[in-house]
């Protein structure tokens, strides 16, 4: 990673359905989905990982790091975006504790592939007819969303919650950080 927020990077990187919802401001998540701050589980080990990540991200730079929410994923939403700043160095020191190193699996990123393109499918069957599918590239995938698509419009706002279960579905294949 270079610098500035650890998510930022590393959504282009990986290449995540999260990277989608960034794209057009409705909900980057970024780092999985769900709201932060939920109480969770103690009995879920993705949780505890989770959280031991979020502890070690304030303990290391980055103060304002939410908790995961109950499924051990975090979310990124316009409000809370500064939340989720971070130095390099902490991310560095803390990502050994999130499953897999918090790198997405061959087999996650295949499922999230498939979840994307179901993504934008969803979007254009919602009236948003110039949804692009996903460009794929050397550091993953993204959407380049057309000139002219506002995402704060409603109807973009309306295809994109009626979209959502793809979104959530992702998360569960995302890695937090």
């Amino acid at each position: 990673m270079n610098g500035g927020t650890c998510g930022r990077d590393r959504l282009r990187r990986a290449g995540t359905l999260a990277a989608v919802v960034a794209g057009i401001a409705v909900l980057a998540a970024a780092c999985g989905g769900g709201s932060g701050n939920s109480a969770g589980s103690p009995d879920q080990p993705g949780f505890q990982k989770t959280l031991a990540y979020a502890k070690c991200m304030r303990a290391h730079g980055a103060p304002n790091w939410p908790d995961p929410n109950s499924q051990g994923q975090f979310v990124k939403t316009p409000p809370n975006r500064a939340d989720f700043t971070a130095p390099a160095s902490a991310d560095q020191a803390c990502r050994h504790l999130l499953p897999n190193g918090g790198r997405i699996t061959a087999a996650g990123q295949q499922r999230v592939t498939a979840l994307a393109l179901q993504f934008a499918a969803c979007m254009r069957s919602h009236g948003i007819t110039n949804f692009p599918d996903p460009a794929t590239g050397s550091s993953g995938f993204a959407f380049r969303i057309p000139n002219g698509l506002n995402p704060q419009s409603p109807r973009v706002q309306a295809a994109s919650q009626a979209c959502q279960r793809y979104q959530d579905a992702a998360g569960k294949y995302i890695p937090p950080g």
